[in-house]
């Protein structure tokens, strides 16, 4: 019996039931061994979970979202919604964010992990929202973190509840966006409407 084989057998328990609910024997049977088999590798259930958790992370598509020359905000944008979605089509983080989202054992460490995956795509936001909004009013941070949040939940992903500056910036980052609409329709064809 491979370590790797008691992982994915407890990777999946802790998906479906979290950590609180999950027991060794559970594992054992989805694994088809003995729970001694399992305590063999692993001392108790919070090693384990560390190390499925740790495993997860470890499998998760790096985000590679370095922004070359310039880039609309549009491109960035779509660039983020693009590595979050192939992000969210990862079954790693699937697991990773179902056995979170279930679990409240080590939350705070988890999340605190989970922040650092989402970091690359809030830096890209933060870059392209400034460069866009340059000659513009200057960008609120919590405006590359209100989109990225946006972008999670579409996704169904955990938002890494990092803190809020609260609903103001959700109603900033929607006048901007549309603020700029009216020099939009100038440009639309004639006989629209």
């Amino acid at each position: 019996m491979s370590r790797r084989w008691i992982l994915d057998a407890a990777g999946t328990v802790f998906a479906e039931e979290g950590f609180e609910n999950a027991t060794m024997k559970r594992i054992a049977e989805v694994c088809d061994v003995s729970k001694v088999t399992i305590y063999a590798h692993y001392r108790d259930k919070a090693q384990l979970y560390g190390a499925v958790m740790d495993s997860h992370l470890a499998s998760l598509p790096v985000a590679g979202l370095h922004m070359h020359g310039t880039l609309d905000l549009g491109d960035a944008l779509m660039r983020i919604n693009d590595g979050i979605g192939r992000l969210a089509a990862n079954p790693s983080c699937q697991a990773f964010c179902s056995a979170l989202s279930r679990s409240d054992h080590a939350r705070a460490v988890y999340m605190e992990h989970w922040r650092a995956v989402l970091q690359p795509y809030f830096d890209l936001a933060a870059q392209a929202m400034a460069t866009a909004t340059a000659s513009a009013c200057s960008p609120h941070s919590s405006d590359s973190e209100k989109f990225l949040r946006l972008i999670l939940a579409e996704h169904g992903l955990p938002n890494g509840a990092t803190p809020m500056s609260g609903s103001h910036a959700t109603v900033a980052l929607f006048v901007r966006a549309y603020a700029q609409r009216p020099s939009d329709a100038s440009k639309a064809p004639p006989g629209r409407g």
